[in-house]
């Protein structure tokens, strides 16, 4: 499923949270609104998308819109939003090189491990 949003022009972004950021999961999308790019910030939605403006390449060439949603855990919400897209279309959204590994018990036993 998409996220639930309207969309939003990325020429107004909201102004620095500070103290009162918002992490989530966000989509951006060209100018027909097909989204080109799927990610998280752990920390403020927002700020994220400035860094990817800033940082030029296919997300700044591309992303007209953009909107998100609040989440306690973005990473497994960001995995789940990109398998939902993958389903639908058959591919990844334009700008996404890589879907996020999944972190089942096994796996954050050996990060924790030392990776044995």
């Amino acid at each position: 499923m998409p996220i639930v949003a309207r969309w939003r022009s990325l020429g107004r972004l909201p102004a620095p949270r500070g103290r009162d950021a918002l992490p989530g999961v966000y989509e951006l999308a060209d100018v027909d609104r097909r989204v080109v790019y799927i990610g998280q910030s752990a920390t403020d939605v927002p700020n994220r998308l400035r860094q990817h403006l800033a940082a030029g390449g296919c997300v700044a060439e591309r992303a007209v819109y953009w909107r998100m949603a609040a989440s306690r855990v973005p990473q497994a919400d960001e995995a789940r939003l990109l398998a939902a897209h993958e389903a639908r279309h058959g591919r990844l959204p334009a700008c996404n090189r890589a879907r996020p590994l999944e972190r089942g018990a096994l796996r954050r036993y050996r990060e924790r491990a030392g990776g044995r």
